[in-house]
């Protein structure tokens, strides 16, 4: 995984390897606001994405990750999000 500063926020290329061994590649964006409001600045904008990839993983079946996306789309594909990655981080994860 890289990670970029920006005008706003990061950049992140994620790489995801699946059970089956299938290796996919995203690009994400973290504005500062979303790195403030899933980790409270508690933990690093790559551990943020880190802790949403895993939720997204998880919630694959139900929507594709693109390849390219910003991370406050995820609240479009996944209303719950916010209180998983708050929960994520309140369990250390």
């Amino acid at each position: 995984m890289t990670e970029v500063e920006t005008g706003r926020g990061w950049e992140h290329r994620v790489g995801v390897v699946r059970d089956s061994g299938a290796r996919t590649e995203h690009t994400v964006r973290l504005s500062w606001a979303d790195h403030e409001h899933w980790s409270g600045g508690r933990d690093s904008p790559s551990r943020v994405i880190e802790n949403l990839f895993r939720l997204l993983v998880e919630r694959e079946r139900e929507q594709e990750i693109p390849e390219r996306f910003d991370a406050a789309t995820a609240r479009r594909w996944w209303p719950g999000v916010d209180e998983a990655m708050k929960g994520g981080w309140q369990a250390g994860a």
